[in-house]
């Protein structure tokens, strides 16, 4: 069966939608690293109303993840906020 153009836009169109929620997640991903990152520098200074506020940051971004990708939010992203809090972001 033959595809037709307006088959061929759809999908074009379906696949520049999924490519700017993969963007999207992703930027949201990098969010919560730079959180993390930042955690850490904060622990590193002392300053516990900072981690705080920084884990409440990281938490709200890690809903997000869950309520927009339930898909991609899986035990390798609780990671995320267990991890390692030091290094470069």
């Amino acid at each position: 069966m033959p595809i037709s153009l307006h088959q061929i836009v759809l999908a074009g169109l379906l696949t520049v939608s999924d490519f700017g929620k993969q963007e999207r997640a992703g930027e949201i991903l990098a969010l919560v690293k730079m959180m993390q990152y930042a955690g850490g520098v904060a622990s590193d200074l002392d300053a516990p109303q900072a981690v705080f506020l920084i884990k409440e940051v990281q938490a709200a971004l890690l809903s997000i993840l869950e309520t927009e990708f339930p898909t991609l939010f899986s035990a390798h992203l609780n990671g995320l906020v267990v991890g390692d809090m030091h290094g470069h972001c």
